[in-house]
């Protein structure tokens, strides 16, 4: 029996949410906008908790159910 993680989250919805956030990493010195769908959002922050992924989150500069918006928004995409 396999048990689902906040990371294995069902395929989205057309109906999705997306969110912009303005984020920064050690190895970038400018911050940078990151495009994040609601459904994957708790995967991210649990790699961000557990040292997967070195980003800090700032502010959300967006949020939108269109995802060609966020896409032309964001510089990095985590849908």
């Amino acid at each position: 029996m396999l048990r689902r993680t906040p990371c294995q989250q069902p395929p989205s919805q057309p109906e999705d949410v997306y969110r912009v956030y303005e984020a920064s990493d050690p190895f970038h010195a400018l911050p940078f906008r990151l495009g994040v769908s609601l459904a994957r959002e708790a995967c991210l922050l649990d790699d961000i908790d557990t040292g997967r992924r070195l980003l800090r989150l700032g502010p959300v500069l967006l949020e939108t159910r269109e995802q060609a918006l966020v896409q032309r928004m964001a510089e990095t995409l985590y849908l």
